[in-house]
């Protein structure tokens, strides 16, 4: 009899436990689906019921030079800005987790600062830095301002990397000869390559979709981000929703293939 009982409440524990799950996940997922159910409205001010369905509004975003401009700006910004933040966090990271500092703790608070500041106080700032520089208002103030955001991200998720990292692989390599330099360059970028594409990926995300701090220092430089923002100010086009679609569908694909490649080499790695 008690086992019964047992069994029964852990299923509906297990029951309990699904549901929650469900419910987490429609909440994140719900509002990805909504958009690209929105994309293929008929209707020039989407809305449900839906009374039919088109693709139209896919060709009209790809023909929006100003929409299609805006994307390929925050591509090109948080391709550097990510490309930035990875090779700054990389030293920064092996000193952490390789040297003895004698003031650790006050140099990893320095390094979270960005992640823990809230965006608005950290663009108020960048933009009243900026006053002193006013030809860098613009790209130049975007790329400096992600790679200020998203390199805290990189140092402190390639610190935990290093941490695990064998340093005697290095040794025997300087012990057969070879130089810290090509040590570096033949032992610890093959080995960390998963955790580098990881950050750096992270990185791209990061910066591609960053609003806020980029507003504070953008001037005239429209990214996509902000170009929605604009158009939030009158009725949201479905040329937006269907273009949000295609960096949706794009993201996931991209996302998949680059974590089944990075459990693929994580698993060489460590076999090896």
């Amino acid at each position: 009899m008690k086992t019964v009982f047992s069994h029964g409440r852990s299923g509906g524990a297990k029951a309990a436990f699904v549901a929650y799950a469900t419910l987490i996940y429609l909440f994140l997922y719900l509002p990805i689906a909504v958009i690209i159910l929105f994309a293929f409205d008929a209707k020039p001010i989407p809305g449900l019921p839906l009374d039919s369905l088109t693709t139209d509004w896919f060709a009209a975003a790809i023909d929006d030079a100003k929409l299609v401009g805006s994307l390929f700006v925050s591509i090109k910004l948080a391709l550097i800005s990510a490309a930035l933040s990875t090779l700054l966090a990389m030293p920064s990271a092996m000193v952490l987790a390789w040297m003895p500092l004698r003031f650790k703790s006050a140099v990893m608070c320095l390094v979270m600062g960005p992640v823990i500041l809230p965006q608005l106080v950290l663009g108020l700032g960048l933009s009243a830095l900026f006053r002193a520089a006013p030809d860098l208002i613009g790209q130049p103030a975007i790329i400096l301002a992600h790679t200020t955001i998203t390199s805290s991200y990189a140092a402190l998720i390639l610190y935990s990397r290093f941490l695990g990292f064998r340093r005697s692989y290095i040794e025997a390599a300087m012990n057969l000869g070879a130089s810290e330099a090509r040590a570096f360059y033949e032992v610890v970028l093959p080995l960390m390559r998963p955790a580098f594409i990881s950050v750096f990926l992270l990185a791209f995300t990061d910066a591609f979709g960053e609003f806020l701090v980029a507003w504070f220092v953008s001037g005239f430089t429209q990214t996509l981000p902000i170009s929605i923002w604009t158009s939030l100010r009158q009725v949201i086009s479905p040329k937006v929703y269907a273009l949000s679609s295609i960096i949706i569908i794009l993201t996931l694909i991209i996302s998949v293939a680059s974590q089944l490649w990075i459990i693929r080499q994580t698993r060489r790695t460590n076999k090896a």
